[in-house]
């Protein structure tokens, strides 16, 4: 990123686009209103675990993108489907392995500990630990089903490729797709239109699956969201994806935590707080999801979407008194390790 978001965009719920678009998607069979088929698909393919892929520009990682939030709910500990989602408990988060770190009498640098914060939802939406790097212990079980998970959901399955996946992620990632639909829906003069035309005229387009996305980049630009906004998406994920290299024996501890380093100074200079980096992260986790439908406050839609799953998880973390937001944003992050 080569310049500084200067004005905080206020914490904005998109209103939904209407009940026409939201049947217009789902007919699609795109976004949020994809089929239960193809989210069992999903569900079965992702091994009980959840990732955040991204990799593009491949045909693996085309293959990935149409099942790269693999959700997985046995992580959580669901496994029965018939009985629908448990409710996840704030006892439940809390009883990781803080207990055992303090027996241990271990405890992470703070600076680490902040590196953590910025995947801290994706790692409690998988029943994890953002107190430990890669939110669990570092056995030869977990080091393995990791290294399963990234080469399934990013195609990382040496050094080599794990570096070029974080690095199409901080040069590029899903805020140069947003702006790359952005620009494609000013050609075809969809920017300016209203939310009724523009539903007549997107669905003439054959655009497949990224149909729901290129709706979530409508309502962006609506709102006054500029694509780079949405950086945190693609930074926190970066730290995760370090945290998982180092897990799997492809960057080393120390190069680990220097390149996580160096990106979250980033995010710093990006965001002016918690709130704002984590507001930008769950924009970006919408437009990845192609979902147009946002939460509005007391509406019923009748259903947890994806994103309102993400942002529970984040207001679950903020409730914690010793969680990831109590650590200062302005810490001044150095190396200590």
């Amino acid at each position: 990123m080569k310049k500084r978001i200067n004005e905080r965009i206020e914490r904005k719920r998109l209103r939904f686009i209407g009940l026409g678009m939201a049947l217009i998607l789902s007919l699609a069979g795109c976004g949020a209103g994809a089929n239960e088929e193809e989210r069992a698909a999903r569900d079965a393919a992702s091994k009980s675990v959840e990732t955040e892929s991204g990799a593009e520009d491949t045909s693996a990682a085309d293959a990935t993108e149409n099942a790269e939030d693999a959700n997985g709910t046995a992580a959580a500990g669901n496994t029965d489907e018939t009985e629908g989602k448990k409710p996840v408990t704030m006892a439940g988060l809390m009883k990781e392995s803080k207990q055992e770190q303090e027996a241990e009498g271990e405890k992470l640098p703070e600076t680490i500990l902040w590196f953590n914060a910025t995947y801290a939802p994706l790692t409690y939406s998988n029943g994890w630990d953002w107190r430990l790097i890669a939110g669990r212990e570092p056995t030869e079980d977990n080091k393995k089903s990791t290294k399963n998970l990234i080469e399934y959901s990013w195609s990382v399955k040496d050094r080599e490729t794990a570096l070029e996946t974080t690095a199409k992620l901080l040069k590029d990632g899903h805020r140069k797709k947003c702006l790359d639909y952005t620009m494609q829906m000013d050609e075809w003069g969809l920017l300016d239109v209203g939310e009724e035309e523009f539903v007549q005229q997107i669905v003439t387009k054959d655009l497949g699956d990224e149909i729901g996305r290129y709706a979530v980049a409508y309502l962006f630009h609506q709102a006054g969201i500029e694509p780079e906004y949405i950086a945190a998406w693609d930074l926190c994920r970066v730290n995760q994806l370090y945290a998982d290299y180092y897990f799997c024996g492809y960057m080393s501890y120390e190069e680990a935590m220097d390149a996580s380093l160096a990106n979250s100074l980033n995010l710093q200079e990006l965001y002016g707080s918690w709130e704002e980096m984590v507001e930008a992260y769950l924009l970006g986790y919408q437009f990845w999801q192609g979902e147009p439908i946002l939460n509005v406050s007391g509406y019923d839609y009748g259903y947890d979407s994806p994103s309102q799953e993400r942002r529970h998880y984040y207001e679950m973390l903020q409730e914690l008194e010793d969680g990831p937001y109590t650590l200062d944003w302005n810490m001044e992050l150095k190396k200590s390790w």
